[in-house]
């Protein structure tokens, strides 16, 4: 097949939705297939990635959206210059916005099947842009204007939001969610607006076969730098912004501490909030036990992930928690919060613990991963099976299967639709049958 592939960030830009692409494209291509990404220029692309086979990249409008990344211009004419050239068989947007727009467009014009994967929880994400930023702060004051903000700022995340999504999928052929349960929390939050012809399909991201190899011996170096050898060592990886809920987590190594002084937490990432969260260890007085790491490449996470005796998260906003599925390919079991887009993933008693959203529970729990190592065995060699069923070349053979099944049913509806404006035609005509 030939797939485009059009996203509004990429590498170099690390985050889950690059990481997917990146994943999913690499193993399309060694089964055979033609993909082209579509992606936004960066101005700190190097030699290689600028000379990268099949990557077109598009100019942006800002280079400093929010955080590390990029405004893209989805009305770079190199998008449809290389949509005029080349016959596509399938369009595989992963944004509604922008560059989702626009590949919306191309579809149309083109004739080409869209299928388009729901990786975020956008409502989740609008205060980081600037206006409802803004709009959200109305909370802190205590006025009129305040409260006029604040209302501004929920009707925008709660009707405005969903209300672009419902039509923007409406205009696509296949919907994709990342898990089950995401597939049904979509299915009862757009149902009432949802467009009954596009199928709605489930697609996880998949694990790279390094992710199930870790380097043990440089496993072992990261342990010994950040837990000494001996001090039980924990790991997170986590954008550090409000939409994360590193707060929660912060508050229950403190309460840890009170049973278990001597540890460590990896906080693996970054964000506009990382000095926040250094602040708010010094007022809970777990400085000591906090190391933050900043971003690292994706090649070097897993070792991370084998390092640690547990792997933590307090995310609610997952569409699906990659990162879990990496701890638990590197056998290292989870304990999470109970949400959407995690649940699926972590078993019970098999790969880990999920916990309500009390801080008292979650530190029991991961006390008691903690001081029993048969117990920490046994829930890592369940991740490390349940995570067998992502290896990404199972994943990009089920992606094929969408593509392949959306292709039939899109052309079923083309010939459907010939078929209705013959007859129409016909019937003016009054032509004999």
């Amino acid at each position: 097949m030939k797939i485009a592939m059009m996203t509004n960030n990429y590498k170099p830009f690390i985050g889950g939705v690059p990481i997917s692409i990146e994943r999913l494209t690499k193993a399309l291509r060694e089964q055979g297939h033609r993909v082209v990404v579509f992606a936004p220029r960066y101005s700190r692309l190097d030699t290689e990635q600028e000379g990268e086979e099949d990557v077109v990249r598009y100019s942006t409008l800002s280079q400093r959206f929010y955080s590390d990344t990029v405004l893209p211009n989805p009305l770079d004419p190199v998008l449809d210059e290389t949509f005029s050239r080349e016959e596509f068989d399938v369009i595989h947007v992963h944004h509604p916005v922008l560059i989702g727009k626009v590949a919306a467009h191309l579809s149309a014009k083109y004739n080409i099947p869209l299928v388009y994967t729901y990786h975020t929880q956008y409502e989740q994400y609008l205060d980081y842009a600037g206006p409802i930023h803004w709009l959200s702060r109305g909370a802190e004051k205590d006025n009129l204007l305040g409260r006029l903000r604040s209302r501004g700022s929920r009707a925008i995340k709660q009707e405005l939001a969903p209300w672009y999504l419902s039509g923007f999928m409406r205009r696509c052929h296949t919907v994709i969610a990342p898990t089950e349960g995401m597939k049904r929390a979509f299915e009862l939050q757009y149902g009432y607006t949802y467009n009954c012809q596009a199928d709605l399909a489930v697609l996880p991201t998949g694990l790279t076969a390094e992710s199930y190899h870790p380097d043990g011996g440089v496993a072992g170096e990261i342990r010994q730098r950040y837990g000494r050898g001996d001090m039980p060592l924990l790991v997170t990886v986590s954008r550090l912004g409000h939409e994360k809920n590193v707060p929660f987590l912060l508050r229950c190594m403190a309460r840890l501490k009170k049973t278990l002084p001597d540890f460590r937490l990896m906080v693996i990432g970054d964000g506009p909030q990382r000095k926040e969260y250094l602040d708010l260890c010094e007022q809970l007085d777990i400085r000591q036990q906090i190391c933050f790491l900043g971003s690292l490449p994706n090649r070097e996470i897993a070792a991370h992930m084998a390092a640690a005796d547990c792997f933590v998260f307090a995310s609610k906003t997952e569409t699906q928690g990659i990162v879990i599925l990496e701890a638990m390919a590197a056998r290292t079991p989870v304990v999470a919060l109970r949400a959407s887009g995690v649940e699926d993933l972590v078993e019970e008693g098999v790969s880990g613990y999920l916990c309500p959203e009390e801080e008292e529970a979650f530190a029991e729990q991961l006390l008691r991963v903690l001081q029993s190592e048969p117990l920490r065995d046994n829930l890592g060699e369940g991740a490390f099976r349940a995570a067998l069923r992502y290896r990404e070349d199972a994943v990009a053979e089920r992606a094929v299967r969408i593509y392949t099944d959306t292709c039939r049913q899109y052309a079923m509806t083309q010939a459907s639709a010939q078929i209705s404006v013959f007859r129409d035609l016909r019937e003016r005509l009054r032509l004999p049958s």
